[in-house]
């Protein structure tokens, strides 16, 4: 690939890159979070909630069921209190209220709940965190209060937490585990801590087996509500990697799998965010939901599935509009129907205790993947054809989609792909396209006023396509030639009828053309045996050496491999440079051909081949830049028209293809060869000599022992 073509290319990518990464910057990720993350949720479906984790819910029909209003707090704490001694009885590991006690009722009710949740010992009860506005002269402070339930019930809860839910702007995606300036712990992270360790002793020793000072540990727990162990644990590597170290030798002592995992998910608690993304199991109702009055009314047998479950307690609408506990998530259903706060609680618990919780791209790592992923499509598009490089990119972004919705299905991580693929592909493919269009009008427009008048349309467009550089002169291009003729000619033509000659010739010319189609040569001149092949360009473009130079040891194995008779040794010559693309001739006859000082070279070039007695022949400056090919450098000649001598090379075969023995030839030859250019003759002669003796038909170095004896000859005259 050209590097010039490269660099530019590269740039617009960077810009296309930088773009994505401001769009993301400027929105918050906003738009990844609506569009994106909403597809993948929507292309996953509904998948298995936990078993262990059920809701038990109240709403405006299983009010109207039991007889009772539809403001849930004023109902008769005595049926609360018949609620928690059920489960308690089934063994329910912990129950959660996310509804709030705020007003007392009479004595006897309040202390009937009162007792029933101290008696069960496991009961979480929801508080608010309210914010308050303070007006301080022109600076503004704000004051946040924990507002608690009635007191008989809050001193009976085993926890108090609140549970807030942020609307960013009205979607809940994310959820607290710490919410407020006190960083107080949320329902769902506490229910987690209570579960795990309701006294907080299993966390106290492994702070303390990990060596972490008693004094700092008995501050860290004298107010469970606040978070003080985040501080601890987050950025500490090496105490955190010091608390999973003394987890898996537990686990190997025996602790138990699931209990281990129950301990990773709380030290994770306190490592991770503090603002993570749910990860919704589906839409509402997703997780096994049970009216309060089936549960009130059902026989303690059928209570026996909660036993080691999780419950939570809380408003879960059916239907609308009575729904009065409803956030509008991406699961939120055409009839209005949203999640309930509780179903949310359950969810934000369940992905704590699994550790599911959505895991999005670093900052950095998404920025260098927008980079990176803008810089390749724009390689393609500038590189590949048009439609090749849409239906590759296309391709590419189907492939890139499949493996972001593999990653959040099955590892819960999530990767951008609405910048990427809504908004950088659009643009590069955009620019892509302008690009080629103006480079590629402007190519065939320079090449049509050159060569337009002979060349036919096709042939314009090809080339065209090829290299779409602009010309950098007016009336000429840089080529590349092969000029070709056959040996004995004459005297096979001379034996043949003409009819049987033309088969001949035409059978010949199908074997040489071939090769040089095939590499994007175009036929130039035809005249008896010779052949002239072009490779022309709009500007100096190292690939069409290679080009011709392969088509030349084509041909050469063609020949060789076909079953055309007589065989002719077809010699070829080889030279780049400067070349006129012109019309020859007067009056009513115009022949389209290349012309200049590079055509004549060649064709001197291919008959110094006679003199060497080689086949394929090149100038030094075609075979400067060749890769994969073995040549071997001939020397100086002097060649008809042309002041200087010019170096040449043989080309021999591909580096595939070439033998020990032409190796050692070659190598052997290039000693005698530097001996020779420095004037050591008679050196250069013994070494000559030796190759002949052991490659006899080695045209160059007979024609050298030829040159030393004739310079002999000529000394003894002199002398």
């Amino acid at each position: 690939m050209n590097r010039l073509k490269v660099i530019p290319s590269l740039g617009y990518g960077l810009l296309i890159g930088i773009f994505g990464v401001l769009i993301n910057t400027l929105t918050g990720s906003a738009w990844e979070e609506d569009i994106g993350l909403d597809l993948l949720f929507k292309l996953r479906g509904q998948r298995m909630a936990p078993q262990d984790v059920e809701i038990i819910s109240i709403n405006g029909k299983t009010a109207a069921q039991l007889g009772l209003g539809e403001e849930i707090p004023e109902w008769p704490r005595e049926l609360h209190a018949d609620l928690i001694d059920r489960l308690s009885q089934t063994g329910a590991a912990i129950i959660a209220f996310d509804i709030f006690f705020k007003k007392t009722q009479n004595t006897i009710a309040d202390t009937r709940m009162a007792n029933a949740i101290n008696k069960a010992g496991n009961v979480l009860l929801v508080a608010h965190l309210q914010q308050q506005q303070l007006d301080a002269g022109e600076e503004t402070h704000y004051l946040e209060r924990l507002s608690l339930p009635t007191d008989i019930l809050a001193n009976a809860a085993l926890d108090l937490a609140p549970f807030v839910l942020p609307k960013v702007p009205v979607k809940v995606s994310r959820f607290w585990t710490f919410c407020g300036n006190q960083q107080l712990i949320s329902l769902p992270a506490a229910v987690l801590k209570r579960k795990v360790d309701p006294k907080n002793e299993q966390l106290r020793q492994l702070l303390i087996t990990a060596g972490v000072e008693p004094e700092r540990i008995d501050h860290i727990f004298q107010n469970s509500g606040q978070n003080k162990i985040t501080p601890l644990l987050r950025n500490n590597n090496t105490l955190n990697s010091r608390l999973h170290n003394i987890l898996k030798d537990q686990f190997k002592q025996g602790i138990g799998a699931s209990r281990y995992q129950e301990l990773l998910s709380l030290l994770h608690l306190y490592e991770g965010t503090s603002y993570p993304y749910l990860n919704f199991y589906g839409p509402p109702g997703s997780i096994t939901t049970h009216p309060i009055q089936e549960i009130l009314s059902a026989p303690p047998k059928l209570l026996k599935r909660f036993q080691g479950k999780t419950v939570f307690i809380g408003y879960a609408g059916a239907y609308q509009p009575k729904q009065k506990d409803g956030f509008y998530t991406v699961f939120s259903q055409a009839n209005g129907l949203d999640v309930s706060g509780v179903e949310i609680a359950a969810t934000a618990f369940a992905n704590l205790l699994y550790r599911e919780t959505l895991s999005p791209l670093s900052p950095g790592w998404s920025n260098l993947l927008l980079i990176s992923y803008a810089v390749v499509i724009t390689l393609l598009f500038r590189h590949l054809p048009a439609t090749v490089g849409i239906v590759v990119v296309i391709t590419l972004a189907a492939c890139y989609l499949g493996l972001v919705y593999f990653l959040f299905r099955q590892f819960n991580l999530w990767l951008p792909w609405f910048t990427p693929l809504g908004l950088q592909t659009p643009l590069a493919m955009i620019i892509s396209l302008v690009w080629h269009y103006c480079q590629m009008r402007s190519s065939r427009e320079q090449l049509r006023r050159l060569f337009g008048y002979y060349l036919p349309g096709e042939v314009i467009d090809h080339l065209a396509q090829k290299d779409n550089q602009p010309i950098s002169q007016n009336d000429s291009a840089f080529g590349v030639c092969l000029a070709s003729d056959a040996q004995n000619y004459t005297a096979m033509a001379e034996q043949m009828e003409p009819k049987a000659l033309q088969d001949f010739l035409n059978c010949y010319f199908e074997i040489l053309f071939a090769p040089i189609k095939a590499h994007d040569g175009i036929i130039s001149d035809v005249v008896g045996d010779a052949m002239l092949a072009i490779w022309p360009a709009t500007h100096t473009d190292q690939t069409l050496p290679q080009k011709a130079c392969i088509a030349a040891l084509d041909i050469t194995q063609a020949l060789q491999n076909s079953g055309l008779e007589p065989k002719l040794f077809t010699r070829i010559g080889l030279h780049s440079g400067e070349l006129v693309m012109s019309h020859v001739g007067a009056i009513d006859h115009f022949e389209y051909r290349a012309v200049g000082d590079m055509i004549n070279t060649a064709s001197r070039i291919e008959n110094l081949n006679k003199l060497l007695g080689t086949n394929i022949l090149a100038s030094e400056n075609f075979v400067s830049n060749l890769q994969g090919i073995v040549t071997r450098e001939l020397g100086k000649f002097n060649v008809a028209g042309k002041q200087l001598p010019i170096t040449l090379y043989e080309i021999a075969a591909t580096t595939d293809s070439a033998t020990t023995e032409l190796l050692t030839l070659h190598q052997a030859f290039a000693s005698a060869l530097s001996d020779w250019k420095q004037g050591e003759r008679a050196s250069a002669q013994q070494k000559f000599a030796q190759i002949v003796n052991d490659y006899p038909n080695d045209g160059p170095s007979n024609y050298y022992l030829q040159q030393y004896r004739e310079r002999r000859r000529s000394q003894k005259a002199l002398a």
